[in-house]
Formats: structure tokens, sequence, C-alpha cells
């Protein structure tokens, strides 16, 4: 194969359990051109990757506030994008959008084999096709394991990868630096928010603010540890409850003051992370650093942390409505009672049994 164009139009989280289907694909054809097709948002992930050779990117609200404005424009900008793609001539595709539009497009810009998941029958215009009525049972990846097979693929490591800049790993560094971290104290990440590609239902995925912050507490007085807390800038509006510890000269606020490559670069620096199901944590299984992630309505074992990782803790209540996401469907539950029911003792318990494995050391940046 000398072309092969890789599309994921989703979140931070998706499009890293996509980095071993590239690994497995450069193995399979080792001389191949890679492309890929993702969100702008999620482009830092791919864009210092080695075995990505180039990136096709968009935003879907990019897209629909043109739309509002000009049809004309926004049909210019779709054709623009299209154009880049066919510039290109693929002989191959592996769609993981698991929707008809994309291989549609495959189909009409004469990519002769076009792998992908046929779900309720949205896998018409493949011409390779793995039959699914949902995902459930295992892992995401796995999955993607199962489609490469079709293409004998036999070679598939589930490490996860994201090569952060340059420029991004002084960024943290310098930050660290003027807080006083250095490389001998435990730095523990901790991510409150998280669910972004869920919007206005994000919430349902968060443990609540007020647990995390008695966490915090407890964990600075349990431990000579440093802690850094993230989010995005979205998130500084609900921040206001953390004003407590952030007044700690051991905490560390990187709320809304990073980009993607830069939040990369700081959670490798951690010893351990903590957070809710979320794109951060699958970036700490990317960088190698421990976790323990809290998991409410989702699937442990779907979307559960994967990776090259000397210790991975799930917290989860065990009620018998959960998992309640299935088949992309998001739950229809007001209380959330499967993460009210997680105490800061159970996450504690986690966190002791991650930093008495060993010695906890900083992963080594890459």
């Amino acid at each position: 194969m000398k072309k092969i164009l890789i599309i994921n139009p989703f979140g931070v989280g998706d499009v890293l359990f996509t980095t071993p289907v590239i690994t497995a694909l450069k193995k399979k054809f080792p001389d191949s051109f890679i492309g890929y097709l993702c969100q702008k948002q999620t482009a830092p992930i791919l864009e210092n990757h080695p075995l990505v050779d180039k990136l096709f990117l968009y935003t879907r609200g990019d897209l629909k506030q043109v739309r509002k404005k000009s049809y004309l424009e926004y049909v210019k900008m779709l054709l623009l994008g299209i154009n880049k793609i066919k510039y290109e001539k693929f002989d191959l595709a592996v769609d993981l959008s698991m929707v008809s539009q994309y291989s549609l497009l495959l189909w009409l810009l004469g990519v002769k084999q076009r792998f992908g998941f046929d779900y309720k029958g949205r896998g018409l215009f493949l011409t390779h096709k793995l039959k699914v009525n949902g995902l459930g049972q295992k892992h995401v990846i796995e999955y993607y394991r199962d489609l490469l097979s079709l293409l004998k693929v036999k070679e598939f490591n589930e490490e996860l990868k994201f090569y952060t800049a340059l420029a991004d790993r002084q960024f943290a560094d310098n930050l660290l630096i003027n807080r006083d971290v250095d490389n001998k104290d435990i730095l523990i990440g901790i991510a409150p928010f998280g669910g972004g590609s869920w919007g206005e239902d994000a919430a349902s995925k968060q443990w609540p603010d007020e647990c995390f912050v008695r966490l915090i507490n407890d964990l600075l007085n349990a431990y000579e540890c440093k802690i850094i807390i993230f989010g995005t800038k979205k998130n500084m509006d609900d921040c206001a409850i953390f004003k407590e510890v952030f007044s700690n000269k051991g905490v560390v606020n990187a709320i809304g003051r990073t980009t993607l490559g830069q939040l990369g670069a700081l959670i490798g620096k951690c010893s351990l992370f903590i957070s809710n199901d979320s794109g951060p944590m699958h970036i700490a299984c990317a960088k190698e650093v421990n976790t323990i992630s809290i998991f409410g309505p989702v699937d442990e074992r779907v979307y559960g942390p994967v990776g090259k990782t000397a210790c991975h803790e799930i917290v989860k209540a065990d009620i018998e409505c959960r998992p309640c996401y299935k088949n992309f469907k998001k739950p229809d539950c007001k209380n959330m009672d499967c993460l009210e029911a997680i105490s800061e003792e159970m996450v504690l318990d986690a966190a002791e049994k991650v930093l008495k494995v060993k010695k906890i050391k900083r992963s080594k940046e890459k």
C-alpha cells in the first residue's frame, strides 16, 4: 500500500485509542504514506507523531458557523478540504467513524479499499467491513485490532502514543520550576472536569467538585507531594470551589492555562494522575503515567485505561444500574448515584495502593 488514510472525527480519548492502529499499519506497510483526518482540536495529539505524514483537519463547529453566514462559503470550505484529500490519491482508508458519510466520500474520491465498521447498516460504501452491534464487553482498541485483521495485520500493540513538541516540554519544565517543583517531588495530577465530548451533559461523567477538594486536602496531608490541577478555559468559571486549595503553595493551578500539547507535556511530568473518565486520563496512559480513573455511567471495559504503565486503578461504585452508557446513548439520569456513591476513601485507598507499589518516579517525557 502506497498511501493510507485513517479517519477519526471524535475527541481526545478516541484519537489516542487509534494510535496503536497507526503503529500497526506502519509495521504492516513500512513504506506507506499515512494521512489522518481528524478534528482541528485533536491535531496536537498527531502533529508530532513520527509515523503520520499529513493531517487533514476540520472543525464541525466552524463549518456550521460558516454555513449560517454563507452557504456559498460553506461549500467552498468543504470542497477545499475534499480536494486536499483527493490530491493525495489514497489507495486505502481505515474509517473509524461508524457513519456512512465518510465512506461515501471515500468512494466518490476513488479510494479503492475502504475498511471500517458496519454499524446499523452504515457500512454500505465500505469494501471491507466488520459488522458490530455497538461497543460492549471489550475495549475499543480490541475492536480496532479485529478490524485490522481484515487487512491481515498480525502485530498489534495496545500502547497509546502522544508525542509532544519540544516547546511544550520546555513550557512544562519552566512552569514547574517557577512553582518550586523539582524531579524529587511526587507530583500528582488532578483533573476534576473532563467529558467535553458529552457537551452540556459533561457533568454526568464528573465526580462532584467538593469530593475532589476534600481528596486534594487529604493527599496533601497524607503524602509529601505536590499537586497540579488541570482543566480547560471552559472550566475556569467552575473552579471557584477550588479557591481554598489554590492558596496552598504545594498546589499548582493549571486550569485554562495550557494548550493540548502543553497539557500533554505537563501530564507527562506527573508521578500519578487522578481524574474522571476523560481525555486527560488517556493522555496520562499515553505518557506512561500511573493513573486512578473514576468511572460513573461509562463502561471501563470499553473505554478504560490501557497502555504500558505500571499501574492503572479504576474506582467505581458497585451499583446495579451502571454502566448505563451503551451504544453511544447517554444516560437519562438526574441523580448520578454511580458517582455520588464513590467516597474520597475509595480514591485514597487506590492512591495508597499505587504509591506503595514501588517508589514513584517521574515518567521520561517523550
